[in-house]
């Protein structure tokens, strides 16, 4: 049986006062291969994705972990961290998720820092897992969301904008 999941996207940050924040970070990802029997018992987890932080300024929501155990054995994708808000302050991105127990474990990417410009406002970009999915950057405006499986949301782009919310993780049993 071969089994890969990826642990959900960070949030993204917001902030309300003066700047931007920073996006969230991308879930993990990983594989395994099993040898298993008719009888043989399995559960699992999805990780949430991360919410974009809504009234005052402050982080996004950690990405849940997406897990998958067989008998003894747990394999974890975890999920993205939240990006960060403060204001007028240059920021680091959320950080990517960490990956457990698999034949293959890749960390997500973190999450884009913001920039603070005299005439423009960029939230930072959400991570992206190995395939994509990441928010874009927003300039001046409300963030986005992650896309795909496990990418992070977008910071906030202007004062009182939006945060982005990072994507659900997933998991395919073959």
């Amino acid at each position: 049986v071969s089994q890969s999941r990826y642990g959900g996207g960070g949030g993204g940050g917001k902030q309300n006062n003066n700047g931007t924040a920073s996006g969230g970070g991308a879930g993990a990802y990983c594989a395994k291969y099993f040898t298993v029997t008719g009888s043989t018992a399995y559960t699992y987890a999805i990780g949430a994705g991360g919410a974009g932080k809504t009234g005052a300024t402050g982080a996004g929501s950690s990405g849940g972990s997406t897990t998958f155990t067989v008998g003894a054995t747990t394999i974890t994708a975890g999920g993205g961290g939240g990006g960060n808000g403060q204001d007028n302050t240059q920021l680091n991105g959320g950080a990517g998720g960490s990956a457990t127990n698999g034949d293959l474990n890749i960390s997500g990417g973190s999450g884009g820092g913001n920039s603070i410009g005299a005439t423009a406002q960029l939230g930072g970009s959400g991570g992206s897992t190995v395939f994509g999915g990441g928010a874009g950057s927003a300039a001046n405006t409300n963030a986005y969301n992650g896309s795909g499986y496990g990418g992070g949301g977008g910071g906030s782009g202007t004062v009182g904008a939006t945060a982005g919310n990072g994507s659900q993780g997933m998991t395919r049993v073959s």
